[in-house]
């Protein structure tokens, strides 16, 4: 069984409904001068802190990627799930934009709750505990920022102007549940950003100094530094996200590179990427991940409803035919490209396939359950293909196509030919494609089609039989206003000084 994060006890923890995302008083909370007293406190509450924070939002980020863009149709369990999502129908009121919103505002108070327990706690401590009290809060600043970050990305319009709104920084527990507050400019977000990451990486890198006479670290810190933490390594995996978003192509180049030099961070090849996905739920080329163990929520639940002791049954979203056709045919010869395997298992029933129905296999159990697989979230993958990006927008064509064939010789057992790209928009267009099979069901279409497709005039384009199991729309346009979610009716109604994106 993989170690699990730990839960804090109820009276940590904070209702994470859509009105209480900072909220100053919650029910069953005891006052922080007596829940936090101990270093051992505070490890419970940077706990509770990352058990709040998770990629389906307490809704359906990881399907909504997938389900708004051309990843997936309607499951022959369908009776309407999705329908909203498929058809482009986001309002001010669904549960996306609800969900992102309440949820990371939540973890964010959460965590800026722990960090005003270490500055008054923090002077009271020994030597070896304000060492283990240094590594908390550089956890804990490296997830408000990745917490900002994702709404950043999610309800900022345009990433590159520096003057346009952008979300709320919160760096300050409210005094009042009636405060308001305006939204930030892109430029102030990015800054608050950048400095809670290089804060991050200060902290975490002084938790993690051996003390006087000391070997090697405790067990204390060591079960700290795992993929089931934002370690250094994950501090600059966030920073390489923010230099793209940015355009600063060569700081993201340069980070990713140094990171891929890491043998530990190296590729994962065609058997550790099956186990990534499959029994083992072994780490791999994950950076970041996490943990689920029995009985945690499954991302599979997003995609069927109910599970037997050897797996998922009844689907009501499943992969879209154009996704599966991405991949060699169902019957070649050993599955070249290992991602097929994991997306739709070795063998697609033949009767299935007569009726284009793709059950969704990559997250199909581990020795801790059916359907129970750990979340992997930061992926040496993404860096690989980041390096090629950056190549690209350098001119560095062949440097660009390198990459990408470094990734699929990963990946396909077959001869990949070396790509041949001419233009930047030639090889973005390829790039996105090779993230769209990569990264399929991880939550990270939608998301690629905003920064990359609108640049590329790449839009959504579902073919007839896919989006016709739905009766939507087959296309919307690349740089569409709807690749920026709304801004939600809950913040809308409590705060008069938040200004709504264009056109909802």
């Amino acid at each position: 069984m993989k170690k699990s994060i730990l839960l804090l006890p109820i009276f940590f923890l904070m209702l994470l409904s859509c009105s209480d995302a900072y909220d100053i008083v919650q029910d069953n909370e005891l006052p922080e001068d007596e829940a936090y007293v101990t270093i051992g406190h505070l490890r419970s509450g940077l706990n509770g802190a990352y058990a709040a924070y998770g990629p389906d939002f307490g809704g359906d980020a990881i399907a909504f990627n997938d389900l708004f863009t051309d990843n997936i149709r309607r499951g022959p369990n369908n009776n309407g799930q999705g329908a909203e999502e498929y058809n482009f129908l986001i309002q001010p009121n669904s549960d996306m934009p609800t969900a992102v919103w309440s949820n990371r505002y939540a973890t964010i108070n959460r965590v800026n709750r722990v960090l005003r327990a270490y500055d008054r706690l923090f002077p009271t401590f020994n030597e070896v505990d304000q060492r283990n009290a240094k590594h908390v809060k550089g956890n804990l600043l490296a997830l408000r920022a990745l917490c900002h970050l994702d709404l950043f990305q999610y309800f900022t319009v345009d990433y590159k102007n520096l003057s346009a709104p952008s979300v709320i920084k919160m760096d300050f527990v409210p005094n009042s549940p009636f405060d308001v507050y305006p939204r930030n400019t892109v430029g102030e977000i990015l800054t608050f950003i950048k400095q809670d990451l290089t804060d991050a990486k200060t902290f975490l890198a002084a938790g993690l100094q051996l003390a006087p006479g000391e070997t090697v670290l405790p067990s204390s810190l060591t079960a700290y530094n795992s993929p089931i933490y934002l370690r250094e390594v994950a501090v600059d995996f966030i920073r390489c996200r923010v230099a793209m978003l940015e355009g600063d192509y060569p700081t993201a180049e340069s980070i990713a590179t140094t990171i891929l030099a890491t043998p530990a961070f190296d590729l994962a090849n065609r058997a550790a990427y099956l186990q990534m996905y499959g029994n083992a739920d072994a780490p791999g080329e994950c950076i970041f991940k996490l943990s689920r163990v029995l009985n945690n929520n499954s991302i599979l639940n997003l995609f069927y409803f109910n599970t037997n002791s050897t797996g998922p049954i009844d689907p009501y979203l499943t992969a879209s035919k154009q996704l599966y056709d991405l991949f060699p045919p169902v019957n070649s010869a050993n599955n070249p490209d290992v991602r097929r395997v994991v997306l739709f298992g070795n063998v697609v029933d033949p009767a299935n396939i007569a009726i284009d129905n793709y059950p969704i296999r990559k997250y199909v159990g581990s020795a801790d359950g059916p359907t129970i697989n750990d979340v992997k979230l930061f992926r040496s993958s993404e860096l690989k293909l980041i390096v090629a990006e950056c190549k690209a927008r350098n001119s560095d064509f062949l440097g660009a196509a390198t990459a990408v064939k470094e990734l699929r010789d990963k990946r396909i057992t077959t001869t990949n030919v070396l790509p041949t790209y001419t233009s930047l928009n030639a090889a973005l267009t390829d790039i996105l494609l090779e993230r769209r099979k990569e990264f399929a069901f991880e939550g990270h279409r939608y998301l690629d089609l905003k920064r990359i497709g609108g640049e590329i005039n790449v839009g959504i384009n579902r073919l007839e039989s896919d989006a016709f199991s739905f009766s939507a729309p087959t296309s919307l346009a690349a740089g569409d206003y709807r690749f920026t979610l709304p801004i939600p009716t809950v913040e809308l109604t409590a705060n008069p000084t938040i200004v709504q994106n264009p056109n909802y």
